[in-house]
C-alpha cells in the first residue's frame, strides 16, 4: 500500500460524549426555535477527519418530559439509506430501554470492514 494511500481505521471501542443540557443554557432562544438553532449549529462545526470522532451527540431538555437528542454523523461513516436504519435502530432501542428490556436487535452476521475486504477482492 502507498504511504498517502486512503484506509480505513476501526476503532476497537467507541464513546460518544452525550452532554446533557437544559433549554434555559441557551438564553434568548425559545424552546420552540431551539431545535433549529442546535442543528444550524451542529452543521457548522467541522469533524477532525484524522483523531474523530465522526459521530457527536447532544440532549437539550427542552420541557420536563420533552428531550431532543441531537445526533451529528459525518457523511463518510454514514449515507442517507444507512441513517434510516440507524434511526429505527435508535427507536427500538429506546423503547426496549423504556419498557426496561433488553435489546431487541439480533447480532450483526457481518460487520462493514468484512464487506469492504470482499469487495477490494
Amino acid at each position: 500500500m502507498k504511504a498517502n494511500a486512503l484506509r480505513q481505521l476501526i476503532a476497537p471501542t467507541l464513546l460518544v460524549d452525550l452532554p446533557a443540557l437544559d433549554a434555559s443554557d441557551f438564553p434568548g432562544i425559545s424552546s420552540a426555535d431551539l431545535p433549529a438553532h442546535l442543528i444550524r449549529e451542529e452543521t457548522k462545526r467541522p469533524f477532525d477527519l484524522r483523531s474523530g470522532p465522526l459521530v457527536r451527540a447532544r440532549l437539550v431538555r427542552l420541557a420536563p418530559l420533552e428531550h431532543l437528542l441531537v445526533f451529528t454523523v459525518h457523511h463518510i461513516v454514514s449515507d442517507g439509506w444507512s441513517n434510516g436504519i440507524l434511526t429505527r435502530d435508535l427507536c427500538a432501542l429506546y423503547t426496549a430501554f423504556l419498557q426496561n428490556k433488553l435489546s431487541p436487535l439480533p447480532e450483526l452476521a457481518i460487520q462493514f470492514a468484512d464487506y469492504a475486504d470482499w469487495q477490494q477482492a
